[in-house]
């Protein structure tokens, strides 16, 4: 015969200390319950009917009520940023588990922010402020620009605006070496920190930082970061996905080309740059620093 107990727990809060809805609960011990005294002063209690012990209510029963319900994991009060509502019967004013809103998932006791899925964020795509990728322009979203590096493993993807934040604009006012040559991708922020850290003598710099939209900490590319542009591959997919969103093309700044500053720099004069002409070619150049005659400030941001 099966050895399982079974307690009906009743509706009534003056007689029975854990109350659900009606339902029939599976028990192993009477103190899993919450009938934890043997004895009951002015008898103020409830036997539990399987054993010999008590559950005293006392003078505060309503106390006695949340340490049942939480012995029972009915522990969570479902409220705040992110929660739905509580999820199945509640035992007091708590739940054993919470619905959570969209976006958010119920892990480790709480409802969290769901990660960000970028499988679909690839070279060209248009990148929306929810983190949604898309080889099509997504209305009501916030479209922050088009994917130029690609997120691979722990290496974070970079996004780049549509068009430029500034136009004619010196990457330095002053020929002397700053010291700041790391070429690699994540290199894009830190880069650009230190540079705005000397002041106004770095206007693309500058220009970079003070762009602010979605609330995403906007930098100078890196040399790799604007290098995995000079791709004829990458640049067809990138100017297309430009051209989706309603940017301005590569290129189509001002004059026959546009020259797109970078945060690496390669010696006291000069910096590396990606330029663009309107007839279609392309490539990695290093120019002097001082130069702003169709010189561009592109932003990215990490993803």
């Amino acid at each position: 015969m099966n050895n399982f107990k079974f307690l009906l727990l009743g509706t009534s809060l003056s007689f029975i200390p854990l109350t659900v809805t009606a339902q029939c609960v599976a028990t192993q011990d009477c103190e899993t319950l919450g009938y934890t005294e043997t004895t009951c002063n002015g008898g103020k209690g409830v036997k539990c009917p399987f054993g010999n012990k008590w559950a005293c209510l006392g003078a505060n029963e309503e106390e006695c009520i949340k340490i049942a319900c939480e012995k029972l994991n009915f522990k969570y009060s479902c409220t705040g940023t992110g929660y739905a509502g509580g999820a199945g019967s509640a035992c007091g004013d708590k739940y054993a588990q919470c619905s959570c809103a969209s976006g958010y998932e119920w892990k480790d006791g709480s409802c969290q922010q769901k990660a960000p899925d970028y499988s679909s964020c690839k070279i060209g795509t248009l990148f929306y402020s929810d983190g949604t990728c898309s080889n099509e322009k997504l209305d009501g979203n916030e479209l922050l620009g088009v994917v130029v590096y690609e997120k691979i493993s722990s290496e974070s993807g970079w996004v780049m605006t549509i068009k430029p934040v500034a136009t004619n604009v010196a990457w330095s006012t002053e020929d002397i070496s700053t010291g700041i040559k790391d070429k690699t991708a994540s290199a894009s922020c830190s880069n650009t920190q230190k540079l705005i850290a000397k002041g106004s003598k770095y206007p693309a710099a500058n220009a970079a930082n003070g762009y602010n939209a979605g609330g995403q900490k906007w930098c100078l590319p890196s040399y790799d970061v604007l290098n995995n542009i000079n791709n004829q591959a990458n640049f067809f997919k990138i100017n297309t996905g430009i051209l989706t969103a309603g940017g301005t093309a590569l290129g189509h700044v001002s004059g026959d080309y546009e020259s797109i500053w970078s945060s690496s720099e390669n010696n006291d004069k000069n910096t590396w740059n990606l330029f663009v002409y309107k007839e279609g070619s392309f490539g990695i150049s290093s120019n002097y620093k001082g130069y702003d005659n169709n010189y561009t400030v592109r932003p990215v941001f990490a993803f």
